[in-house]
């Protein structure tokens, strides 16, 4: 244990946890500290890859091993009697390095605190909450843009609404209302999609609004019905911050997107002579964890206490299948196109 005066101890630090739980049972207070990541409630929602810490060990980044299962080989062929038998079904296990690795750095110092009606405890458990949203709210856009580099080719035909154009797919203003419903249906089958789901920022986020609001009337239940069967995932602040000055949506099909995270240290507090460390789950990404890293120093013969939170991560996608161009992700562009 440290022997620096003033150093906040195991228990200190576990009061600082409660603090910032309490702090979270206040409606009013916790609003600023909500993280917005629909994009990651959808990953993690359709995600049917197992994630395990890799057995590389000369791997000098954090890495996972990611199994996935994949069906592939069947042909219909004449038969050939006393022949039974063909290609496996595949389980993919792959060792990927962990890309995303950001840090969120605070301090907090006794001097400021001397004629302060907050006390230092409180101060610093609001930042480990802000710490969470902010490196939440990061990996999202981080994911989007995942998703958005990883979009196959749309192999619909006939087109229909959508122009296509390589991996990108236009479609103009005036036709993203309910009736879209059914051009992303034949879609996805044609496209070999399992319940696939719809990310989207801005766009039908609006028409889907009305659409709920005139669900009481006769005549508003369809609109409503349609949105509905579109299995709709709206982040308004990540997809469009990302994809600007695009308007896209994403077609997704269930598997093809995973999520890992590794934090090196237990939930126990390690001081280790004048620094501490240990890991400290987020409250939004799931089954997430942070490394926490805490030291002092000296500031007009006062204590600052100092903190690192760091989050490594990353968003994979699944393996090509059985199709090199269908990656299990469509782009859709609010749009006509450009060229």
């Amino acid at each position: 244990m440290s022997t620096t005066a003033g150093y906040f101890d195991e228990t200190i630090l576990n009061n600082i946890r409660v603090k910032a739980e309490n702090i979270m049972f206040d409606d009013r207070i916790k609003q600023q500290f909500d993280a917005r990541y629909d994009v990651i409630k959808l990953i993690n929602n359709i995600q049917t890859a197992n994630v395990y810490p890799s057995l590389a060990r000369f791997q000098k980044k954090v890495a996972v091993d990611v199994m996935w299962q994949n069906v592939c080989g069947q042909d219909v062929e004449d038969n050939v009697n006393c022949t039974v038998g063909g290609d496996k079904s595949s389980t993919n296990l792959d060792t990927y390095t962990l890309s995303y690795e950001k840090v969120v750095n605070f301090s907090s110092s006794e001097n400021d605190f001397d004629d302060n009606e907050f006390d230092i405890q409180t101060a610093i458990a609001k930042q480990f909450l802000k710490a969470d949203k902010n490196l939440t709210e990061d990996f999202a856009q981080y994911a989007v843009g995942i998703i958005d580099a990883n979009a196959g080719w749309n192999t619909t035909s006939p087109e229909g609404k959508g122009d296509i154009v390589g991996a990108d797919t236009y479609i103009a203003p005036a036709y993203w209302n309910a009736s879209l419903a059914a051009y992303f249906s034949r879609v996805a089958i044609l496209n070999k999609f399992t319940s696939p789901v719809i990310l989207s920022g801005t766009n039908l986020y609006e028409q889907m609004y009305v659409a709920a609001a005139n669900n009481a009337n006769a005549n508003g239940k369809g609109d409503y019905i349609l949105y509905g069967d579109m299995n709709l995932y709206f982040d308004l602040f990540n997809v469009d911050t990302v994809t600007t000055p695009n308007q896209n949506s994403y077609l997704i099909s269930q598997g093809a997107l995973a999520m890992a995270n590794r934090a090196l240290h237990t939930d126990r507090v390690e001081v280790l002579h004048d620094w501490s460390r240990w890991r400290m789950p987020s409250r939004y990404l799931p089954n997430m964890y942070y490394d926490v890293f805490y030291e002092t120093d000296c500031e007009y013969d006062r204590v600052i206490h100092k903190f690192k939170v760091k989050l490594v991560a990353d968003v994979f996608v699944n393996p090509t299948g059985c199709d090199d161009n269908n990656t299990g992700i469509l782009s859709f562009t609010c749009g006509v196109d450009p060229s």
